[in-house]
């Protein structure tokens, strides 16, 4: 597998922790689903955060991917509100961030942030009780990961 397989290996054994997932994968989901269609840059977007991140390592990409449909089947069933309601109580203040993180680099994966995505985005933040100081403090940071070379 390469230098790093034994790191990586070694978060499998750990038991897994869905909710912190769950949480995670939710916000960018809705984020993305926000203006209507996910875009498979996106998907993409999503897929790539998710294989460098450690809360998904313990759970496995096999976990993760049924996760992400779990998510958009109760997303488009019920709605954006009650799919967030069921990850509202696992979302400690750290989390929270990193899920905005998530959330804000979907948002700019097809290098166009919608009004819609931004008021989702908005809508989130406020919902998880995030600073609107940090809020655009991970905004910014984002915008100049995602920046193109011209």
């Amino acid at each position: 597998m390469g230098l790093f397989s034994n790191l990586r290996g070694s978060t499998q054994t750990k038991t897994p922790d869905d909710a912190a997932a769950r949480a995670v994968l939710t916000m960018p989901l809705l984020v993305a689903a926000a203006d209507g269609k996910i875009d498979p840059s996106e998907l993409d977007q999503i897929l790539n955060m998710c294989t460098f991140s450690p809360i998904f390592h313990v759970i496995g990409a096999e976990r993760m991917l049924s996760l992400a449909k779990e998510i958009i089947a109760d997303h488009r069933s019920n709605g954006a509100d009650a799919t967030f309601a069921k990850v509202r109580a696992s979302m400690t203040p750290k989390l929270a961030e990193t899920a905005m993180c998530f959330a804000i680099r979907t948002s700019m994966a097809d290098g166009n942030v919608s009004d819609a995505e931004f008021k989702m985005l908005a809508e989130l933040a406020a919902r998880v009780n995030l600073p609107a100081e940090t809020f655009h403090k991970i905004f910014e940071v984002m915008v100049m990961l995602q920046r193109r070379a011209a």
